[in-house]
């Protein structure tokens, strides 16, 4: 998926993407984003930081088989071929970059995921995920009488 991502993005090859970065190799520029992920009583809700990164350059994928979330993508660095040259320092992270998520986390109850409810949003430079979990059902006990 990392590869799939680098050559949507035009990082694969010749390592450069006119108008929005230069990048030197796609495995100098791949990053794992660090990531939250909270557990409610309803859904698991995952908070991944992506500063820069734009909705259609990430994608997010469930694979219910697995029980694993998956997040791939670029963030590139702004500016036109020219101006990039003029970088003095670098500390952000940009590039290709690919999280997988197991659901539930390792330390946690199996529950089952509601796959298709699952939902996202990238806000203030933070993709906010959220799966939820399946409701349970209530078992009504009934009493049998003794004849």
């Amino acid at each position: 998926m990392l590869r799939q991502y680098a050559q949507q993005a035009g990082l694969a090859g010749d390592g450069q993407r006119s108008g929005e970065t230069v990048v030197a190799d796609e495995t100098e520029n791949t990053f794992t984003p660090p990531i939250d992920v909270f557990s409610t009583e309803t859904a698991y809700v995952l908070h991944i930081a992506l500063p820069g990164a734009k909705k259609e350059d990430v994608g997010v994928n469930y694979d219910s088989d697995k029980g694993e979330l998956n997040v791939a993508g670029v963030v590139y660095r702004q500016g036109d071929e020219e101006f990039l040259k003029s970088l003095s320092q670098s500390e952000r992270k940009v590039g290709v970059f690919e999280r997988t998520v197991k659901l539930p986390p390792a330390n946690e109850e199996k529950e089952e995921v509601n796959g298709d409810g699952i939902t996202a949003k990238l806000e203030d430079g933070v993709l906010v995920v959220t799966v939820p979990k399946v409701e349970k059902e209530w078992t009504e006990v009934k009493r049998v009488d003794i004849n």
